[in-house]
């Protein structure tokens, strides 16, 4: 998730709508949580969301992003064999 958002905004994006299959962290971003958190990664995203944009973040269970995971595994398997 951090590397995502560091790529939107170094690319200039400004609204944007992150989705995650991970609830737990979907839920200690939304609630605040990651800024007191020990874990580095977490802080690092709870000061990108503060950043000046537009930014949505929810929970998207992994049984409804099946054809999304697909894709990616797919392209990294046509990657590779490349």
């Amino acid at each position: 998730m951090l590397e995502g958002l560091r790529l939107l905004w170094d690319k200039g994006y400004r609204q944007v709508e992150l989705e995650c299959d991970n609830a737990i962290l979907v839920k200690i971003i939304l609630v605040g949580e990651a800024f007191d958190s020990h874990f580095m990664e977490l802080r690092a995203i709870h000061k990108m969301i503060q950043r000046n944009w537009g930014i949505r973040i929810r929970h998207i269970p992994r049984a409804h992003n099946a054809i999304a995971n697909f894709m990616a595994k797919h392209a990294l398997q046509v990657s590779h064999v490349s």
